[in-house]
């Protein structure tokens, strides 16, 4: 049986095919999403929101950097279709979890979620 592989260095996809790609990801990723949010509770769906917009944010960044900087728009330089469509990606699953927290009749200004980072080694 013949396995077919695709090398992406020989064939890279275009800026706007990356974005595309992500877009259709977070599109399909949709029903998934939503069906496994609505069975949190209220606190977890909180949190899953705050760590998605910490990295929607650190995307963020990096788009916006080239701006920053004083240079041109990232779409502009190329190269940055993938970091486009993360941030297209993650704006739709924070959608979905804005959609199932208003179904829902949550309240997430009534919790405060925070990250805590620990030292599990040695």
């Amino acid at each position: 049986m013949n396995e077919v592989t695709r090398d992406y260095d020989d064939d890279p996809m275009t800026d706007e095919e990356l974005q595309d790609a992500a877009q259709h990801l977070g599109e399909r990723f949709e029903e998934h999403d939503r069906r496994f949010l609505a069975l949190m509770t209220p606190e977890q769906r909180a949190a899953h929101h705050e760590v998605l917009w910490m990295v929607y944010r650190h995307v963020d960044r990096i788009w916006e950097a080239p701006k920053q900087a004083g240079g041109p728009h990232p779409i502009e330089l190329g190269g940055y279709g993938a970091v486009a469509g993360l941030r297209d990606m993650l704006d739709q699953l924070l959608g979905h979890i804005h959609d199932v927290q208003l179904a829902a009749g949550d309240e997430p200004e009534r919790y405060r979620v925070r990250v805590v980072v620990e030292d599990l080694g040695d």
